[in-house]
């Protein structure tokens, strides 16, 4: 959220990066808000809320480039931060404008229940659980929070501000956006980015933020991904869906996407022969473990997922016997 039309200069306009002082004048202390700079990571989206009182509108957004991180270097023009001996930086990448900005002032008050009711719940939750919000409840009446410059927006707060769903199977109406062709596909890209995101942790989640790979340790979250099994156009009706998906570290993921190794029925691991044998890495990594079972996660694969992979790598490997 900013108010202003200067974002700090060159390289640190608005829609290249979001920063922030990392600590208050005078004192080492730093505020909320600005802290959580440091837990944006790569590809999580970003909203833009900008512009003052009643022009104040969500303009688009854009997609971290990195993850966040503290600097000493200064923006070329910090305005009143100047005084700070380091900042908060994520770069970002691919600001996509909406044609068609709601205004904040309509969607305090067209979505003013739902709001206030989500703030409720919010509060009600033990304070390490609780979201930082960009909005409070003062004298009844919704306004922005002095100062919350980055804050938390989950896919339900996503779905009330824009009036659709995110996160879930294709289909919903996008009942804000029916003005502009090219303003609803700004959304359906949106919603699909914050999709895809809460689709990669909830995999993390399944497997137990590991890699599902017989015999693989990687177990840190900025090395696993949520992989699709069957890609979004292949079938609708999985989309979204935890059993068309499979946790993998990075190079495992890339091995599955460009079909070096698929699973069988019985989930485990075929190697793909015809592409094993032209790559040294699959043969020296991916060979010895032919026939070996995947790290079970509480939700299986889907075997209606399968077929689609196997059709798409053109392999269609044969169980093993329990």
């Amino acid at each position: 959220m900013s108010r202003d039309i200067e974002h700090g200069g060159r390289g640190w306009e608005f829609s290249r990066c979001l920063w922030a002082p990392s600590h208050k004048k005078g004192s080492n202390a730093s505020w909320p808000f600005w802290r959580k700079l440091l837990e944006v990571t790569k590809d999580d989206v970003v909203l833009h809320l900008r512009g003052k009182t009643h022009e104040a509108a969500f303009v688009g957004f854009s997609i971290a480039d990195t993850d966040g991180y503290k600097t000493p270097n200064h923006p070329s023009s910090p305005a009143g931060w100047d005084y700070a001996r380091s900042y908060y930086r994520v770069p970002l990448k691919e600001f996509s404008p909406f044609p068609l900005p709601p205004l904040l002032d309509d969607v305090f008050s067209k979505r003013e229940d739902k709001l206030k009711d989500y703030l409720k719940e919010n509060r009600a939750k033990p304070g390490h659980e609780r979201e930082l919000l960009f909005y409070v409840l003062q004298s009844g009446k919704l306004q922005c929070l002095q100062g919350a410059y980055i804050s938390e927006v989950s896919n339900r707060l996503a779905s009330i501000i824009f009036d659709t769903s995110f996160g879930s199977n294709d289909g919903e109406t996008v009942s804000m956006i029916e003005e502009s062709v090219h303003t609803k596909n700004q959304y359906v890209y949106l919603r699909s980015r914050i999709g895809q995101a809460a689709f990669s942790e909830n995999l993390r989640r399944n497997y137990g933020n590991k890699c599902c790979f017989p015999g693989c340790p990687i177990n840190e979250r900025d090395f696993l991904v949520g992989a699709h099994i069957a890609r979004w156009a292949d079938e609708p009706n999985l989309r979204g869906k935890t059993s068309n998906g499979l946790c993998f570290c990075l190079i495992h993921d890339r091995a599955f996407e460009k079909g070096l190794f698929t699973l069988t029925a019985g989930k485990r691991i075929h190697v793909n022969k015809a592409k094993a044998k032209l790559s040294l890495w699959a043969r020296r990594h991916l060979l010895s473990y032919e026939g070996k079972s995947i790290r079970k996660g509480m939700i299986a694969p889907s075997l209606t997922a399968l077929k689609y992979h196997w059709q798409r790598i053109n392999c269609y490997p044969r169980d093993y016997p329990e």
